[in-house]
């Protein structure tokens, strides 16, 4: 069985629009605030994005064309169970 594992290098989602986590079929991406102040908006440039449910990613590779910084990566591995 293939897991996916995905890495979020240089992210500047508030200036991309927050596109992967509109795009993903699966909804891995969670904007998080890049201070401890969780009142901003989320459009707010001091957001960023983690693959915070990346357990959920089937690899599909939607969110790659739509990130403008190529900030993200996503790898295979192997898992156990058959």
């Amino acid at each position: 069985m293939a897991a996916y594992g995905i890495k979020v290098g240089a992210c500047n989602a508030g200036a991309c629009g927050f596109r992967c986590q509109e795009v993903c079929p699966q909804g891995v991406f969670l904007a998080v605030p890049k201070e401890r102040n969780r009142a901003r908006h989320a459009a707010d440039p001091h957001y960023r994005i983690v693959p915070r449910f990346a357990y959920f990613c089937d690899g599909c590779g939607e969110c790659l064309p739509v990130c403008a910084q190529n900030a993200i990566r996503i790898t295979s591995r192997k898992t156990g169970g058959g």
